[in-house]
């Protein structure tokens, strides 16, 4: 019986090939969609769970809550918290410090030296940290992170520094100032984790590489440090947190009601966007919606078409029930046939995975995979994928074709024949639309949002600036760098600085006008020499730029601190003195007040700013281009190494830094339109098939009102009404939703385009385009047809 139902529902797969290419190319494309999806939400839903107590890891992260209202959210910690914890908390197991810093690092080779700058991959912690998470030792042990001078590195690091040689005892050279000796290998981190660190220096050796950090200095917090624990259970974060409420009043006392600890779980670590997390838990519940939909849709699809044909197919049921099959084996054959369907359009879907797959990997760099035979989870998936496939769209047509009345069957007077009705399946492409059309509109707001953030005006000139790192800061070197460089025909000013202006680092503190107390809101501050307005383009609005100096003395402020001191007119901040708590309380005169710039990226709003030189806490220097030519970075970098012969030569241009700052936005505007398009395919190809079907049911009225005399138009709006109004129908219904997922979308940030009357508008022109030229091509070609052969 079963391979009859398999046999029959092959004949007529083979007879009916349009329809039935187009109900497997829309399940094809549909389940590939889902399959993607699922990869990317695993992906993103796995990160650092395999660690053996998850559960137990958290991270300490402070808000401080400031005295104008506002909360800053700090992933960073002190250096003294974690060896407090340690002692003073007995339900904290370990307490880790992580320490990220740039590197140069030099191997020492018998005929060369071989040097790589670390940007990303290098940190400082101890032996606490490979107590906490996970890592496996391929020599040596933790222990070693005690002692100064010491390091752990990955075994893809050993092969990059020292081929195929034994790494272990092996010299590295570290910002050409300490020498570690490499004293333990481990596995390399697998690929579904946030901690992407391979190489682990001693913590010890932190304090001699960088002597002058705040080692017992409390109100001293770092982004790129910061402190990890386990805890003896997972019940305890509750009593912990509890108890960091006096701890903050022992440590900071009058300041406590600034410093709030908390816990952070590691499974909110890579969500978190406020500490820096990579993706929002909406995203993922986002791209499993949308997943959802796109199976949904291509379901609908099969639904529609298959339940349009069961009047071809009405005759058939009709002799079968009347030779004696039963009702149930007439509802299985079809169930069989909704099933070979699926099958062939699965074994597409993995096709088409295999060929998407890289490229979306490439767009959101991370390696994903579709392998059904090495991820279990993909493959568990993808039979429930196949068993939901086969219930939601075999079982509706298979109980409308099981039910038919054998005798109106037979006589071709199913219900399906009869128009007129509301039926399920205008209900159907009604749903369809909806769907495509939140998705053609959020991809819209979320394309023009990425399109504004690239091009608002942020005070200042980004466009052919070059950023070069500044390993060291003597000044006989600087000031060989601010000679030479500009000597280059291409340049025309040279800078340097701690942070450019436009900055995702958080430095700043509190600030004192004159006599007044210490002000309630934090200044944020920018370390700078005095090039920096006239390599940046800021623009002065009253005073002068500074002189030249290497120590705080004179300032810039810009507007918005102004306007925070509750001061009239830029004037008046002129040759007043302002004490800066991010500089050991050290004061300056403000010399110049300029006019605001976004001094973060636009998810933030424009915060008071403070410019001062300190040419101790330099790190880059910024390259003012005329133009750029094949020879400029070669030239410059020559000047550069000349300076500084044993570090490696780095660079980036500005503009792209603040691209950078949106890159969860440009990622979210290629997926959802990739998503859309796919959407408002699978919608097109089932409206494709329903009027093909409707208009091979309506030949010969077609005929016959050519015959008397209607017009080619007349006949085309005639066929294609039907449709439209269900697409405009689709349009009202799912305007609302779209403006409620933009605005949810565009809440983060604090400069976003207004939604507008005709985003919804073009969204809705192009849904209906698009739906009349699918219905259209059928209607024109049956509106030309020559009405003796339709008649015939």
């Amino acid at each position: 019986m079963l391979r009859n139902y398999f046999r029959i529902a092959w004949r007529n797969l083979v007879k009916n090939k349009v329809y039935s290419a187009i109900n497997m190319t829309g399940l094809g494309i549909g389940m590939a969609g889902a399959i993607i999806i699922f990869q990317l939400v695993s992906y993103h839903l796995g990160v650092d769970k395999h660690h053996q107590h998850a559960d137990k890891i958290f991270r300490m992260v402070v808000d401080l809550h400031l005295e104008d209202g506002s909360v800053e959210h700090e992933r960073g910690s002190a250096f003294p918290l974690h060896t407090t914890l340690r002692k003073e908390f007995a339900n904290v197991a370990h307490a880790a410090y992580l320490a990220d810093r740039e590197l140069t690092v030099s191997i020492e080779q018998p005929n060369n030296t071989k040097r790589f700058f670390e940007k990303l991959s290098a940190a400082f912690t101890d032996s606490e940290f490979f107590k906490i998470f996970d890592y496996q030792f391929v020599a040596g042990n933790a222990a070693v992170l005690n002692l100064p001078n010491q390091a752990v590195i990955t075994e893809r690091y050993a092969r990059k520094y020292f081929g195929k040689s034994n790494p272990m005892g092996h010299l590295i050279r570290l910002n050409n100032v300490e020498n570690v000796s490499v004293a333990g290998v481990i596995k390399d981190f697998p690929e579904q984790t946030d901690f992407k660190k391979d190489v682990f220096v001693s913590l010890p050796t932190l304090k001699k590489l960088v002597p002058e950090y705040g080692y017992e200095d409390w109100g001293w917090i770092d982004s790129n440090r910061e402190t990890f624990i386990s805890l003896r259970s997972a019940e305890d974060k509750d009593a912990l947190e509890k108890q960091m409420i006096g701890f903050a009043k022992k440590i900071h006392g009058a300041d406590s009601n600034v410093f709030h600890y908390h816990l952070q779980p590691l499974s909110d670590i890579h969500f978190n966007i406020s500490y820096g997390g990579k993706i929002k838990y909406y995203t993922i519940v986002m791209l499993a919606t949308v997943g959802l939909l796109l199976i949904l849709i291509a379901c609908f699809n099969f639904i529609n078409i298959s339940t349009a044909q069961s009047f071809k197919r009405s005759k058939e049921v009709g002799i079968r029930k009347v030779l004696g099959v039963s009702q149930l084996q007439v509802f299985w054959l079809f169930i069989h046939e909704a099933a070979l369907f699926s099958i062939i359009s699965f074994v597409f879907s993995i096709i088409l995975s295999k060929i998407l797959i890289p490229m979306i990997s490439n767009w959101l760099e991370v390696n994903l995979d579709v392998n059904l035979f090495a991820d279990y989870s993909l493959l568990a998936f993808s039979v429930l994928l196949l068993f939901f496939v086969v219930c939601v769209a075999g079982i509706y047509p298979a109980l409308i074709i099981s039910n038919l009345n054998p005798v109106r069957a037979i006589k071709g007077l199913s219900a399906e024949n009869e128009r007129g009705s509301f039926s399920v399946r205008k209900g159907l492409v009604v749903a369809q639309f909806s769907i495509s059309f939140v998705l053609i509109a959020v991809s819209m707001v979320i394309i023009l949002q990425s399109r504004y953030l690239k091009n608002k005006d942020l005070g200042l000139n980004k466009d052919l600036i070059l950023h070069v790192a500044l390993p060291e800061t003597e000044t006989a070197k600087i000031t060989a760098l601010s000679n030479e460089i500009p000597r280059i025909k291409e340049v025309s000013s040279i800078s340097f600085f701690r942070n450019p202006p436009s900055s995702q680092a958080g430095n700043g503190g509190s600030i004192k006008f004159e006599n007044r107390d210490w002000e309630k809101f934090v200044a944020r501050s920018r370390v700078a020499d005095n090039h920096y307005v006239a390599t940046y383009g800021l623009k002065l609005i009253a005073g002068r730029n500074p002189t030249q100096s290497d120590t705080l003395s004179e300032l810039l402020v810009n507007s918005k601190l102004v306007k925070a001191l509750g001061l009239k007119s830029p004037e008046e901040a002129l040759n007043k003195r302002l004490v800066v708590g991010d500089m050991d309380n050290k004061s300056g005169v403000i010399v110049g007040v300029l006019s605001d710039f976004n001094n973060a990226d636009l998810y933030s709003n424009i915060e008071p700013t403070i410019i001062y030189a300190s040419k101790r806490h330099y790190r880059s220097a910024g390259i003012k281009l005329q133009n750029l030519s094949a020879s400029t970075i070669p030239d410059i970098m020559k000047v550069w190494q000349k300076q500084f012969p044993e570090y490696v030569f780095q660079y980036s241009f500005y503009d792209e830094e603040i691209a950078g700052f949106y890159k969860r936005e440009e990622l979210a505007s290629n997926l959802t339109s990739m998503f859309s398009l796919l959407s408002v395919f699978l919608s097109c190809l089932g409206l494709f098939g329903l009027a093909l079907f409707s208009i091979e049911q309506r030949t010969k009225e077609i005929g016959i009102r050519k015959v008397l005399g209607a017009s080619i138009a007349g006949i085309t709006t005639l066929l294609s009404m039907d449709f439209l109004r269900l697409v405009v129908l689709a349009i009202i219904i799912a305007s609302p939703v779209s403006y409620y997922f933009m605005n949810k979308w565009l809440q983060d940030f604090a400069y976003r385009i207004d939604i507008e009357w005709w985003i919804f508008a073009l969204s809705a022109v192009l849904a209906i385009l698009i739906a009349f030229l699918t219905v259209g091509y059928h209607s024109v070609k049956a509106a030309l047809a020559n009405p003796v052969k339709t008649l015939r």
